[in-house]
């Protein structure tokens, strides 16, 4: 593969990450909000949407230093999908367990994009890149961390409050 075809690939990739990042802030923006009996989580949650608008800026900086730019289209689609999900466990009456797993299972699903996108940058010769991504995924891997060290203490109060 040319170094230019993986740069391209790169950037789209790079480009549905920053949707991914859109779509995570949205949805962890709306199960924080709903927290309001789960503080330790609520903080951590606004916490972490916080650093997602450091990602999103960090993923667009990556896009642009390659020569590309962002895709509206996907980062409308990914705040959308977030908010459709947003709406649908707010009428189902998502626990703060399931809250704290579903985010916990989108963690991995974005640390294991940023691997992904780590190949994608050294097949491209994107070294910088392949350093904010390395950081990036560490900021995942450390909310991933937190969520499942505190899953069993948040369904222990659940329980007990239910």
């Amino acid at each position: 593969m040319s170094t230019d075809t993986a740069t391209q690939i790169l950037i789209n990739w790079l480009q549905e990450a920053h949707a991914m990042v859109e779509h995570g802030e949205t949805m962890m923006s709306g199960r924080a909000d709903a927290l309001e009996d789960y503080p330790a989580l609520r903080e951590r949650l606004q916490a972490h949407v916080a650093e997602s608008r450091h990602h999103a800026a960090d993923i667009e900086s990556a896009i642009e230093a390659l020569g590309g730019e962002l895709s509206r289209a996907k980062d409308i689609g990914g705040k959308l999908s977030a908010l459709g999900h947003s709406w649908g466990t707010q009428l189902t009456g998502e626990t703060a367990v399931q809250s704290l797993a579903a985010t916990l299972a989108f963690e991995h699903f974005e640390i294991s994009n940023y691997r992904a996108l780590a190949v994608a940058a050294e097949q491209a010769g994107a070294n910088e890149t392949q350093v904010r991504l390395a950081r990036l995924r560490g900021d995942n891997e450390a909310m991933a961390e937190w969520l499942t060290d505190n899953l069993e203490a948040t369904s222990r109060r659940y329980l007990q409050t239910a």
